[in-house]
């Protein structure tokens, strides 16, 4: 199991500490970045809010932009994409296996 560390963080002029396994670390600073730029957006808009809401909003829009990838145009959701990509990984392993035995 990875050592947790320790990551600093300021979204909408608050400092947080989050713990997270050292090998997700770089994912938690995208998701940070991530936050920070939906915030931004949301701020740019013009309309004066307080950071709750500003904060709720930019969850909504990134729970809103998970769920249209989980879900995609043609309903499939990611597991289903890695399910598709793992059998043709094997299809193709499988007929390259057949096409070395033939050669010998």
């Amino acid at each position: 199991m990875s050592d947790v560390v320790q990551v600093d963080v300021t979204l909408l002029g608050r400092q947080f500490t989050i713990g997270t396994p050292q090998d997700e670390r770089e994912t938690l600073e995208q998701a940070v970045q991530l936050l920070a730029e939906k915030i931004d957006t949301i701020q740019a808009g013009g309309r004066v809010m307080d950071t709750d809401k500003v904060a709720i909003m930019a969850a909504l829009n990134i729970a809103h932009d998970l769920l249209k990838v989980k879900l995609g145009d043609g309903g499939l959701e990611m597991s289903a994409i890695q399910r598709k990509i793992r059998n043709m990984s094997e299809a193709a392993d499988q007929a390259l296996s057949a096409s070395q035995q033939n050669l010998f």
